[in-house]
């Protein structure tokens, strides 16, 4: 998840897909329209960054590293974690893979159990400060530099037995590239694996549209210019962009990798467990869901 996200980069120079956000196609080739939490026109927001710029996230990450930790959501993985323990068998020798794994929190705090984890991070800084964390908690783990958009070229298909992008690691930057990262996933899982997402909300995203910040109802994107906190009490400001989606869209989302949605649930991060299976509210940021690959 991006630092300071309403729930979960540097903004880029212009592209042959156009320089401003009215400029940009949104999803289904039809322009943004992009609007304030007054429902007024925003035509200054800038164009969500195309799947070949490169990702918005690096510079966040490299800006706070081991500050990571310091993030408001990162103070409920310990309930995540339980969750997800409820949501799939997580045995001792069970493969996971987290895409866009930030400081590898979750696999950190599952590796006293016998979970063999390998985090993705496009982070170098990041990726480093989740080793150093590794080394500090005593525990094993791999952690990979790499775009989720190009996790094929790190990951061996069908080597995991749970895949997951959690607090929208690896998901929510591109609605272009999103269903790629997703359908990357599912190659990775073994048949009958598991693959969990988080997504953020549209309906969450439309309803607390807070001042500053502007919605695309069109592309169900949400943009917003957020201050990060780094070391040495630095702070920076960055475009953040964040693709939503409605319960349907996420599970078309996770259909079209060729998976099967198993349960979906309204979620908030460090709330994994407040909410039943099928249970979504208004007001969850968050929609957890949980897909299983077929064996046939």
């Amino acid at each position: 998840m991006s630092p300071d996200e309403p729930s979960s980069s540097a903004s880029h120079s212009p592209t042959d897909d156009g320089p401003r956000g009215q400029e940009r196609v949104s999803r289904g080739g039809f322009a943004p329209s992009w609007r304030d939490h007054t429902d007024r026109p925003r035509p200054d927001v800038p164009a969500v960054p195309g799947p070949h710029e490169p990702a918005f996230y690096v510079p966040i990450g490299e800006l706070q590293g081991e500050d990571y930790r310091r993030n408001a959501f990162t103070a409920g993985t310990a309930e995540e974690v339980e969750a997800l323990a409820a949501l799939v068998e997580l045995a001792p020798g069970t493969r996971v893979l987290d895409v866009g794994c930030g400081d590898a929190r979750h696999l950190r705090a599952l590796a006293p159990r016998g979970v063999v984890g390998t985090g993705v991070e496009v982070s170098p800084s990041l990726a480093d400060a989740a080793r150093r964390a590794a080394a500090r908690d005593g525990v094993s783990l791999e952690v990979l530099v790499a775009d989720a958009r190009t996790l094929e070229e790190v990951v061996d298909p069908g080597s995991f037995e749970v895949v997951w992008s959690l607090c929208q690691g690896a998901l929510g930057t591109s609605p272009a590239t999103d269903p790629a990262v997703v359908a990357w996933m599912a190659a990775a899982v073994r048949p009958g694996g598991t693959v969990i997402v988080t997504v953020f909300h549209a309906l969450f995203a439309a309803r607390h549209l807070a001042p500053g910040d502007a919605f695309d109802p069109v592309g169900l994107v949400h943009h917003q210019v957020s201050e990060v906190r780094g070391p040495d009490h630095r702070r920076e400001r960055f475009d953040l962009w964040t693709a939503s989606y409605t319960v349907r869209e996420a599970l078309r989302l996770v259909g079209d990798a060729g998976l099967e949605p198993v349960s979906v649930r309204g979620v908030q991060p460090g709330a994994y467990r407040a909410r039943a299976d099928g249970e979504v509210a208004l007001d969850d940021p968050e929609l957890l869901v949980v897909a299983r690959r077929p064996t046939g």
